[in-house]
């Protein structure tokens, strides 16, 4: 009886092991790279654009690297910070990828922080721009940010502002009662302040909030120059529609990224008209193609063809983020020759290309991050439904800064 369960049990441990191994083969033979992104909810202009990037980048290469096919793992986020650790959980200790790619929402990024602390997959985060993922990650080797923080943005517009505007004015600031907004408002009291702006109103708002009208009473008394609305893609709509069909009257609107996502322009019609926004790339930026690598990091006009063409749409800052960060992974890992985070984190640090969005090289920043790259930031305003570049000088394509179109 012994002997049969033994010999049954062995003919069983063969056929697992037979049933098992074109899995483990095709582990064994792929570049696994996770990407959790927000591909549903409030968060999903980000992820999807992120993900066309990452799947051009990847398809632009070959399908291959250091001789094995790339597999890109794509996890839904769903803009839920539960359904994030999932994501991380999944990749991290199911999958054990060793290279992340995502989320570029910050609250998807900080809840994926504990899970990914644990493996330290290598960790490459095309946006969050909370100080916050600085102080928690920042430090470890492992992690790559390619996305400013919060301060570069305000240290741009700031700057940028006071060149155009002069001493003296004044600022009400709107900002979200999530990650996002509180996070930016110290970085924007403090360069605000520093640029010789007064501060007259700081006003709170609920993550979501469908009615505004008691924030616009409160910034109508203060009778500021000019309103900053430190808040995320969809409460930037809402702040935006609002404050133009109640005439609110304020001359200069000034938001962070969103003032160039599609997703808002297409929902804000002509109220857009007039607002600032800072990003790492905006249609009118040119920069030459990388004389090493040319294929991989075309001319942006080059890259811009070869986007539109592929997704009949023109690219976000998202899309150009997500493209460039996977395309230096991948150059990594082929310059690495093995499938080895530790290895592949050293190549990454050597790298020095030039890409549509300014030179790809990492550097430590002041803030303790080891690992950042393309923390410059461009300032610009939306005049007739078109982008114009008004800092930095190198770039700026008009040197007025118009008044919003927020009638009183």
């Amino acid at each position: 009886m012994t002997i049969k369960l033994t010999r049954r049990a062995g003919l069983l441990g063969i056929a697992f092991a037979a049933l098992m191994a074109p899995q483990a083969a095709w582990t064994q033979d792929s570049i696994k790279i996770g990407a959790p992104l927000s591909l549903s909810g409030k968060f999903v202009s980000y992820g999807a654009a992120a993900k066309r990037g990452i799947e051009m980048a990847v398809d632009v290469y070959g399908g291959k690297v250091a001789g094995k096919p790339i597999e890109v793992q794509f996890r839904d986020t769903q803009s839920d910070a539960q359904a994030a650790v999932t994501s991380f959980t999944q990749l991290l200790s199911q999958e054990r990828v060793n290279y992340l790619i995502g989320p570029i929402a910050t609250p998807m990024a900080m809840a994926g922080v504990p899970a990914w602390l644990r493996a330290k997959a290598l960790w490459i985060v095309p946006g969050a721009t909370t100080p916050l993922l600085e102080e928690k990650a920042g430090k470890e080797p492992m992690f790559f940010h390619t996305f400013p923080y919060a301060y570069h943005y305000h240290a741009s517009l700031a700057k940028a502002l006071r060149e155009k505007l002069g001493p003296g004015k004044t600022l009400a600031i709107v900002y979200s009662d999530d990650a996002y907004g509180r996070e930016h408002l110290p970085y924007a009291q403090k360069y605000f302040t520093t640029a010789g702006f007064k501060i007259v109103a700081e006003e709170l708002v609920r993550a979501g909030a469908t009615d505004l009208n008691p924030v616009f009473a409160k910034i109508r008394r203060a009778k500021p120059d000019v309103l900053l609305g430190l808040v995320q893609t969809t409460d930037g709509i809402t702040l935006t529609k609002q404050a133009y069909v109640q005439r609110l009257g304020v001359p200069y609107m000034i938001g962070t990224a969103y003032p160039q996502l599609k997703q808002w322009q297409d929902a804000t019609g002509e109220a857009q008209e007039g607002w600032v926004g800072v990003t790492t790339y905006i249609p009118g930026l040119e920069a030459a193609a990388d004389p090493k690598y040319p294929v991989l990091f075309p001319a942006t006009k080059d890259w811009i063809a070869a986007f539109t063409k592929r997704y009949n749409r023109q690219p976000e800052f998202v899309d150009v983020g997500g493209y460039v960060s996977t395309m230096m992974l991948l150059l990594a890992i082929e310059n690495a020759k093995v499938d080895d985070k530790e290895k592949v984190a050293a190549e990454l640090k050597k790298l020095d290309v030039k890409t549509m969005i300014g030179r790809g090289h990492f550097g430590p920043t002041d803030g303790g991050t080891l690992n950042q790259a393309f923390a410059d930031v461009v300032v610009h305003q939306r005049v007739k439904n078109q982008d114009a570049i008004i800092f930095p000088p190198e770039f700026a394509t008009t040197k007025a800064l118009e008044q919003a179109n927020y009638p009183k």
